[in-house]
C-alpha cells in the first residue's frame, strides 16, 4: 500500500485556505487519527504542517484547533507594522544598502517577532516527536532557502532509515525541528527577516523551490495530496491592457506570484507528464534500463475563486503603511489586492478562505475517496 503524503505550499495568509480543505477531509473521515504518513510544508504551509504532524487523538480535533487559531488571527499577532517600527526598519535597510552593507540590523520591512511568540504557544514540537516515535507518521519536513548557498533545503525529522540527499540546489537534511525552522520557512523575502541556522541565514522555502513534490517522495510518499493557494487552474488570468507604468505593488505581486504559485503549477504539470510517459513504458523495461522512476498519484486541490478578489474587500484592515506598500488605491488588476492577500492575517479574510477551502474540499469528495482507497 502506497504511503500517503501531503504537500502544503506557501502563500502567507492564503494558507488559511488549506485549513478549510483539511476540515473537509476530517469531516469525511471523522474517526481517522493520522490520514497522512508524510507531511511537508513550505512557508506558511510549514505552520500547518507542524500543526497536523503533532496530532494526538482524532484528526478532526486537531483541525478544530488549527481552524480556531487561523480564525482568531489579527495582524498584530503575526507582525509589527506600526509607523515607528517600519520607519526604523526602512532606515536600517537604506543604511545597509548605501553606507555599510555588512552592518547588522533589520533587512525586512516588517517585524515578525509576534509570529514567533504565537508559534511557541501553539506548536508542540515534543508532541510531533511522540507521534513520530509511535510510528503514527513517517516523516515531517519543512523547506527553507539558504541565502548564502542558494540551496533549498528540506529539514526533516522522521524514521531512522531516512537518509539525507543532495541534488544540485536541492537537499534534504535530518534534524530536530524547532520554531526556528518554521520561522525560516515562512520568512517572506524582504517582508519578514531571515533566520540564522546552521551557520547560514535562511528565508522562505519557496524562494528557490522548483520541485515542491520531490521532498515528499524522498521521504517515502507514494501518493501525494497537494493543497495549493492559486486559482489559476480554475480561473485562468485574463489578458488586460495597460497604458501606464506598472505600480510597484503590481511588480511585487507578480514576483510573489512567480515564487509562491507558478512553480507549484509547473511542478504538478511536470509530474503528470512523467506519469503519462511512464504508462507507455512496461515496468520490466524500466527495470532493465535502471530507470529510477515510478508513477506517483497526485491529487491537487486549489481555490475555485481568485483569492486576490476576495482580498480586495479586506484592504482596509491593513495597517496604513502596509496598505500604502501594497497599493492602497490600486485595483485588483494592478496588484494591490494580490499583494495584500499575502499579508492579510485578519480573521474575516482567513475565515472566508477556510470556508472556500471547505467548499472546494467537498467538491472534490469523490477524488478524495479514490485517493485514500487502498491500492
Amino acid at each position: 500500500m502506497a504511503v500517503t503524503g501531503v504537500v502544503l505550499t506557501g502563500g502567507g495568509a492564503r494558507a488559511a485556505y488549506q485549513v478549510g480543505v483539511l476540515r473537509a477531509i476530517a469531516d469525511m473521515y471523522p474517526d481517522w487519527e493520522h490520514p497522512f504518513q508524510v507531511i511537508v510544508g513550505t512557508s506558511a504551509g510549514a505552520i500547518n504542517a507542524m500543526a497536523i504532524a503533532g496530532s494526538r487523538g482524532l484528526f478532526r480535533h486537531n483541525i478544530d484547533h488549527l481552524e480556531k487559531v487561523w480564525s482568531g488571527l489579527t495582524m498584530d499577532k503575526v507582525f509589527r507594522a506600526d509607523p515607528i517600527s517600519m520607519v526604523r526598519n526602512v532606515t536600517s535597510i537604506a543604511r545597509r544598502v548605501l553606507l555599510r552593507p555588512s552592518q547588522g540590523g533589520p533587512v525586512s520591512f516588517l517585524d515578525s517577532r509576534p509570529l514567533r511568540r504565537l508559534l511557541e504557544k501553539e506548536l508542540d514540537f515534543d508532541r510531533v516527536r511522540e507521534t513520530l516515535a509511535a510510528g503514527h507518521i513517517d516523516a515531517v519536513g519543512l523547506n527553507a532557502c539558504g541565502y548564502a548557498s542558494g540551496r533549498n533545503i528540506c529539514f526533516f525529522e522522521g524514521r531512522a532509515t531516512l537518509e539525507a540527499w543532495s541534488q544540485g540546489q536541492r537537499a534534504g537534511k535530518p534534524t530536530e525541528l524547532t520554531v526556528d525552522h518554521v520561522m525560516a520557512s515562512s520568512a517572506i523575502p524582504t517582508l519578514f527577516p531571515p533566520v540564522a541556522m546552521d551557520s547560514e541565514y535562511f528565508g522562505d522555502g519557496v524562494t528557490r523551490q522548483m520541485a515542491h513534490i520531490s521532498p515528499a517522495l524522498r521521504l517515502g510518499a507514494g501518493k501525494v495530496l497537494v493543497i495549493g493557494v492559486s486559482a489559476n487552474a480554475m480561473c485562468p488570468p485574463k489578458p488586460r491592457k495597460q497604458t501606464s507604468t506598472p505600480a510597484i505593488s503590481q511588480v511585487l505581486a507578480q514576483v510573489f506570484n512567480g515564487m509562491f504559485l507558478d512553480t507549484l503549477e509547473y511542478d504538478i504539470e511536470h509530474a503528470r507528464t512523467i506519469n503519462r510517459l511512464l504508462e507507455l513504458i512496461p515496468e520490466d523495461r524500466r527495470r532493465e534500463a535502471n530507470l529510477d522512476l515510478y508513477p506517483v498519484e497526485i491529487l491537487e486541490i486549489s481555490p475555485s475563486e481568485p483569492i486576490d478578489e476576495l482580498a480586495a474587500s479586506h484592504m482596509a484592515a491593513l495597517p496604513p503603511l502596509v496598505r500604502a506598500l501594497t497599493g492602497e488605491a490600486e485595483s485588483v488588476a494592478n496588484g494591490g489586492a494580490n499583494l495584500a492577500s499575502y499579508l492579510l492575517f485578519e480573521s474575516r479574510f482567513c475565515r472566508e478562505l477556510i470556508e472556500l477551502g471547505y467548499r472546494d474540499g467537498q467538491a472534490h469528495a469523490n477524488q478524495v475517496q479514490r485517493f485514500f482507497q487502498p491500492d
